[in-house]
This record gives structure tokens, C-alpha cells and sequence, in this order.
């Protein structure tokens, strides 16, 4: 069954319902209670008959004659009469004279199918033909019976009417079951609750109430629909139907009726919700003042649905829990996938390590002595100079030569030369240790590296930090007013928090006048953890890259001509955080853009 293509066969809203026909309408008053209760039925298997006959003799011959240990016979002495007694309860059957003296037969089924669809209506009439029989059908009776009465033959029309309701019955109870259970999660159950109730059980409005899975106490879960109700009344209601386990229908002519300051209310019914042996709430179905009181058809086919509401719900939970486990899965293999990739890249580090630490060490130390070379060459190319200078102030052919010729081996173009080889020596120097601290931060990915030193350390000064640092390609605003304490690894978190910066003060920005919009760098504590946000207006993604932004990846690197490179910087963040007890994650943030939330390990 197709749950957005559904509607409801029947309107909510207060107010009449049934139309007047022949001078005979459906009684505006008040309700009272059902005569017998679910379990009444149950024990007696009685069926409810309502005989309308104007003929007492006819009235009572059938009270007389049908089974007490099958039927119930109630009798009434016209259609208005029978009218003003379903006003007040439903009947199984009901058995109408073609002729009485306050109106035509035809015109009193009429009237009855309108107040009660579910009743089936069979018409007694002492002349039958053919057209007599097409014109009971049309006006909606079920069968007709000759008078006077055969009790026998009365007697199984009776009880081929009840089966045809009952089989009648089973299919919106089928179709309602097959759509109820078909629902997933909680928020469609209870989108279609209304909708799916209407069509077993005719209301105006209803309350579902759920036991809070903490306290035990029931709350509201439906819908508003702008009738104010008092939720201790709804409470006690639905606490007496669940004690009972049993329905608890009440109309407001009752002494017990809580609902008396609303006026729009007629009658109410409470069914209880269990699930396995626990309750699982209440459902209460109302209707308004003109209305008749809730019929024990519909108490047993409100039971029913009541076992389908509860089963679904529950169906429910078990689907949210298993959601919840299942994204709590894959967000498990997602770390694993993490972690087992990252470790591979740090043996393979710690291997190189291994293999390219005599050779790097042997490169660095003989570029660090061409550095110290290349200052002793400057000094002595300072005092060559120098000294070419005081001899050529002598005047003395022989030592002008000298001088001019050291002159000219000391110029500016050997200057140069020798202030390049400095510089070329020092770049050198710079990128092996570069490439040192990223083989050893790979390293410790493989475990392969001493014990993080904890220690309790206020974590807003690395924040503060990075507002004295000039030229960044984005301004940074901190907001870190307050001391937040973490247990953590000075040396991890500063090196992990230089990565996060860098990479969202270098990142491209394509709008124009977007490098003046800052990143903030804020402190404080996020249900009892010390917390870092670094959030970034400009850093927009979607779900799935926010879920793998953490994977080292290839990147263009537009600084160095559109060339492609290896990017670990967030990686190696990430996996150095979790090390060290840290949850580092993106999610959305307020501006628009993204945040990067640090939770730290407290001193707990």
C-alpha cells in the first residue's frame, strides 16, 4: 500500500456527520457508555440485535425466540426510536419493518447505514417480490426476510449478516496491518497514525502517549491539531487502559468524564499499547458532541490496530538501533581503513628511515660544513678585499697589480656566487630536516615511537599564538577567553593544530574578496570536554567529502605549477589526535562553511 497516495476515507473535524432523511435524523444530544464491554462479548459470544417493528407481538416473538446464549435483543417501536438508541450505542444487526407507522422502512435503512455503516440491516415486510427486494439492496440492506417470521431462517440471516461483517471487516484491517507495518522509523508511524486509525475506527481526533524510555512517564506523541486538551486527563485515561489492559471507553455524560472543560467532546476511547509484556503507551480516539459513543465492533477493531501500533513501533526502535549500529559499523571501518592505510605508509616511512638515515645524515652534516665553508669564504673574501685595497693605496707598481688582481677575484660576481652557495647549502640543510620530521611523524603511525608525555596544560595559549603570526594568507580571529585545561601532549596537539591552520589558511579561494575573511580559532568545553573549533565560513562539503576529508589523498598543489603531490598533513593530524585520546571531526557549521571540533581528553 502506497503510504503518500493514501488519504483518509473519512474527514477529521468536529460536527455533524449524518444527513436526515425522511424526517428522521441522527439525535444532537449527548452519549452514553456502551452497553457491554469487549470481554462481555467475549464471554457471552452474544450478537447485538436491534428489532424495529411497530407491532409488539412481532417485537416480542422475536425476543422471545432467538438463542439468549447467542443474541441480544434490544427492540424499539419505530426508526425514530431506533435512531435515538444508536445515538447511544451500536448494534451487529438490526432487523427493520418495510412499513411502521412513523416512517417508510426504506427511508429507516436508509438512516441507519448512515449512522452506522458497519451495521448490517436486514428488512422484514410480510409482501416480497422483485422490485421489493432490488429497492431493500439499494437502499443498502444486507437481505430481506419474509413475515411472519420463520425463527430458523431468522436465525441464520442473522448469522450470515454477522459473518459478512466480520469478513467485511478483516480487509480495512488487512490493508491498514500490511501499511502499518511497512513503516520504517517512528516519524512515519506516527505521519500516518491518524490517517491509518480513521479508516478502522471513525474519530475526530486522538493522542498517541509513549512512556519516556528514561523516566517512565507518558508524554504526548501526536501531532498538534488546535484542540487544547489537559494532559493529566489524557494521563489517567490512558493509565486506567493500561492497568486494565483493556480499553476504557468514557462519553461525557459519565460521572468520571475528565474532559469537561473542552465542550466540543462527545465520547472517548483509550486502548492500551503492549508490547511483548512491557506497555508501550496508549492510544485515545475522540470524537465530538454529536457524536455516538465508540461501538464494541470498533473497541475489538481498535484492539487490533493497538497490537499492529505497538508491534510497529517497536519495529521501529529495533530498525533506529540497528541504523544507529550499523552507521556506528561503518564509521568503525572507516577508522580501520584509516588507521590500516596509515600504518602501512608509516612502516613503509620507518623503513626508509631505517635505510636513508646514514646517507641523510651523511648529506645534512656535509651541507652544514659547506654552509660553515662558505662563511669562512665570505670572511676571507672580505679581508682579501681588504687587504687589495691597502695595497693599492701604496702607489708602488708591483703592489697596484697585486691589488687589482685581487680585486678581481673577489668582485661582486664572486660575491654572488659564494652568498647563492650559502643560500643553495641552507635550503638544503632546511629540506632534509623537513624531510626528517615527516618520516619520523610517519613512523609513529606504525607505532613505532616513544610514549606520548601527557601533560595538564591550559590550551588556549597555542590558540593566541596564531594571531601574532604575520603573513598568512588568511586573517585569524581567536576567541579563547578562559583557561580550558586538557590532558594532552603539548608537542601532538601544537603540531597537529599548525597542520589544521595551514591547510584552511591554504586553501585556494575563488571569490573574490574571500582572503579578508577570517578563520576563527575558538576554546572551550563541549558536554564536559575541552574543546577546540576551528571554523571556516569559506570551507564548504558535502557529507561524503566531510566523512573522508581525514584520508591522506593526491591534490594538486597549484604553488607548484599544477603539479600533483601527496597530501598527509590532515592525516597525520587525525591519527596523531586519536593517539593521543582526541576526537577530531568535521561538521557543518552556523556560517555556512565547516568547523573542525577537537574534542581533548580532560583531566578526568
Amino acid at each position: 500500500m502506497e503510504m503518500n497516495q493514501r488519504a483518509p476515507r473519512r474527514r477529521h473535524g468536529f460536527g455533524p456527520r449524518h444527513a436526515s432523511a425522511a424526517g428522521i435524523a441522527p439525535p444532537r444530544g449527548g452519549s452514553s457508555l456502551p452497553r457491554r464491554t469487549v470481554q462481555e462479548l467475549a464471554s457471552s459470544g452474544g450478537i447485538s440485535v436491534l428489532v424495529i417493528d411497530d407491532e409488539p407481538d412481532m417485537r416480542e416473538l422475536i425476543s422471545v425466540s432467538l438463542p439468549s446464549s447467542e443474541f441480544e435483543v434490544v427492540m424499539a417501536e419505530g426508526g425514530r426510536a431506533a435512531v435515538a438508541l444508536l445515538a447511544t450505542r451500536r448494534f451487529d444487526v438490526a432487523i427493520t419493518d418495510l412499513k411502521s407507522q412513523d416512517a417508510h422502512g426504506m427511508e429507516t435503512v436508509s438512516v441507519l447505514r448512515q449512522m452506522d455503516p458497519d451495521m448490517e440491516v436486514i428488512v422484514a415486510t410480510g409482501f416480497v417480490n422483485a422490485e421489493t427486494a432490488r429497492a431493500c439492496m439499494r437502499y443498502g440492506a444486507y437481505d430481506y426476510i419474509r413475515k411472519p417470521y420463520d425463527i430458523e431462517e431468522l436465525r441464520h440471516v442473522l448469522l450470515r449478516a454477522v459473518e459478512k461483517r466480520r469478513l467485511r471487516s478483516l480487509v480495512p484491517l488487512y490493508e491498514v496491518s500490511c501499511a502499518l507495518l511497512s513503516l520504517r522509523t517512528r516519524a512515519e508511524v506516527l505521519a500516518h497514525l491518524g490517517e491509518l486509525a480513521l479508516d478502522l475506527v471513525p474519530h475526530q481526533a486522538f493522542r498517541l502517549l509513549l512512556p519516556d524510555p528514561d523516566t517512565g512517564v507518558l508524554h504526548l506523541c501526536s501531532p498538534p491539531d488546535g484542540l487544547e486538551l489537559p494532559l493529566e486527563a489524557l494521563r489517567g485515561m490512558a493509565l486506567r487502559a493500561i492497568e486494565r489492559q483493556e480499553p476504557v471507553s468514557v462519553t461525557h455524560a459519565a460521572k468520571e468524564w475528565p474532559f469537561s472543560p473542552v465542550s466540543r467532546l462527545g465520547a472517548a476511547i483509550a486502548y492500551p499499547l503492549q508490547a511483548g509484556t512491557a506497555p508501550a503507551g496508549s492510544l485515545i480516539l475522540m470524537r465530538g458532541i454529536a457524536q455516538p459513543a465508540f461501538s464494541v465492533s470498533e473497541l475489538q477493531r481498535g484492539n487490533l490496530f493497538c497490537a499492529q501500533l505497538a508491534l510497529a513501533l517497536e519495529t521501529a526502535r529495533l530498525n533506529s538501533e540497528m541504523d544507529a549500529r550499523l552507521k556506528e559499523m561503518l564509521a568503525a571501518r572507516g577508522e580501520m581503513v584509516k588507521a590500516e592505510k596509515l600504518a602501512t605508509a608509516g612502516k613503509l616511512a620507518a623503513g626508509l628511515t631505517h635505510e636513508l638515515s646514514n646517507p641523510l645524515a651523511f648529506t645534512k652534516a656535509s651541507l652544514q660544513a659547506l654552509t660553515g665553508y662558505s662563511r669562512n669564504v665570505k670572511t676571507l673574501s672580505s679581508v682579501t678585499r681588504d687587504v687589495a685595497h691597502e695595497l693599492a693605496s701604496r702607489g708602488e707598481p708591483r703592489l697596484m697589480e697585486l691589488a687589482r688582481r685581487l680585486l678581481a677575484v673577489t668582485g661582486s660576481e664572486a660575491q654572488a656566487v659564494i652568498q647563492d652557495s650559502a643560500d643553495a647549502a641552507e635550503d638544503a640543510v632546511d629540506g632534509i630536516r623537513r624531510v626528517e620530521g615527516l618520516l619520523s611523524e610517519l613512523r609513529t603511525l606504525s607505532g613505532d615511537c616513544p610514549v606520548v608525555q601527557f601533560e595538564q596544560m591550559d590550551v588556549t595559549p597555542l590558540l593566541q599564538v596564531w594571531k601574532e603570526k604575520e603573513h598568512l594568507p588568511r586573517p585569524i580571529r581567536v576567541d579563547a577567553p578562559n583557561a580550558v585545561i586538557a590532558h594532552v601532549g603539548r608537542k601532538e596537539l601544537e603540531s597537529s593544530l599548525t597542520r589544521l591552520v595551514t591547510f584552511l589558511c591554504e586553501m585556494p579561494l575563488e571569490r573574490p574578496g574571500a582572503s579578508r575573511e577570517p578563520v576563527v580559532l575558538r576554546a572551550g568545553h563541549d558536554k564536559d570536554r575541552p574543546a577546540i573549533w576551528l571554523e571556516d565560513p569559506l570551507l564548504v562539503l558535502s557529507e561524503e567529502r566531510r566523512s573522508d576529508i581525514f584520508d591522506a589523498r593526491i591534490q594538486e598543489d597549484s604553488h607548484g605549477g599544477r603539479t600533483m603531490r601527496l597530501n598527509l598533513s590532515l592525516a597525520l593530524a587525525y591519527q596523531i589526535l586519536r593517539r593521543m585520546g582526541a576526537d577530531l571531526a568535521v561538521l557543518p557549521a552556523p556560517s555556512g562553511g565547516s568547523t573542525f571540533r577537537l574534542l581533548l581528553p580532560g583531566m578526568g
